[in-house]
């Protein structure tokens, strides 16, 4: 019987190949190539003395003694990293998986984060984006970002945005100057919808935004349906009509001239967007200071008189 232990790159990819049952994300995971995963793997084999995958019309299955030698190879792994941890730096988590909407991540978060990595540059830090209606769960990620979610039981919440709806456009649709724009004005166009108003209860539509401005007349308007306001945004910037957009998704492009502002006038929000994990995270420096840094870049966001979510316990 062998007293030697096998490399500890076979082992790694062994493990992420049974993880995934794929050559192709075990390789994508470990940042190496499909190539390295295989001989990896067939080093392994090699060296135990038998076969642990086998390939089928789906991909990769375990053989038998595959299976077995996973279940107690994936266990000790896992054990090794907790102890590295615990004996390493046992204040600071080594990755933050962060659970957002598209949007947001496009928009506001995506454009900003390389000044959060630069506070916790040893930290490895990814986005995962869900629907739009979405609670979050521990699975989602290490933090969940949701629009519209105050509370959720048993998760340690805290609101980051309360935003406000801008009427934007590209700057070259309009053949007017914006101070002889008048809001009448903006049935000579396409609107520009997502799926906000038909998922969320009391989101603002088209027709609510422009009865309030006075514009009755909104039977007829010229609708045109995206998925998701991250495309409504980009449609508005290649000139296909008018967006009602959040501000915190539109302030990088009305920065760069990409879109302007057709008016003052804006609508507030009845609600935003917040902050979620685990409570048994709360305390953890990470994630406290990712909570801390979104407060600070949604604070930036829109005119110096915008009432950015400074609601929460600094506690």
């Amino acid at each position: 019987m062998r007293d030697q232990l096998p490399p500890l790159n076979a082992l790694r990819s062994f493990e992420m190949a049974g993880k995934h049952l794929s050559i192709a994300r075990a390789a994508q995971e470990l940042g190496v190539s499909s190539g390295a995963i295989s001989q990896q793997v067939h080093a392994l084999e090699k060296w135990i003395g038998c076969r642990l995958f086998k390939r089928t019309n789906r991909g990769l299955d375990f053989t038998e003694p595959g299976a077995a030698y996973y279940t107690e190879i994936s266990g000790a792994m896992e054990n090794i990293r907790n102890a590295t941890q615990r004996v390493g730096r046992p204040d600071v988590r080594n990755g933050l998986v962060i659970s957002v909407t598209a949007s947001f991540a496009m928009k506001f978060l995506l454009p900003r984060l390389t000044g959060f990595r630069d506070l916790w540059p040893g930290v490895d830090i990814s986005i995962a984006t869900v629907e739009l209606i979405n609670e979050y769960q521990a699975a989602d990620g290490d933090v969940g970002i949701r629009y519209g979610i105050a509370h959720q039981s048993g998760m340690w919440c805290k609101e980051i945005l309360r935003d406000e709806l801008l009427l934007v456009a590209a700057p070259n649709l309009m053949k007017k100057s914006k101070e002889e724009f008048e809001f009448k004005d903006v049935l000579d166009f396409p609107f520009l919808i997502d799926q906000h108003p038909k998922i969320i209860k009391e989101y603002p539509s088209w027709e609510k935004f422009l009865t309030e401005l006075g514009i009755d007349k909104v039977d007829n308007l010229s609708l045109r349906e995206y998925s998701q306001q991250w495309m409504v945004i980009e449609a508005a910037i290649n000139g296909e009509g008018i967006a009602l957009a959040k501000r915190c998704l539109v302030q990088n492009d009305l920065d760069a001239g990409r879109l302007v502002s057709l008016s003052e006038i804006d609508l507030k929000l009845d609600s935003g967007y917040y902050l979620l994990t685990l409570p048994e995270n709360s305390n953890d420096p990470v994630i406290r200071s990712f909570w801390k840094w979104l407060e600070g870049e949604a604070s930036k966001v829109g005119n110096e008189d915008l009432v950015a979510a400074q609601q929460v316990s600094h506690g």
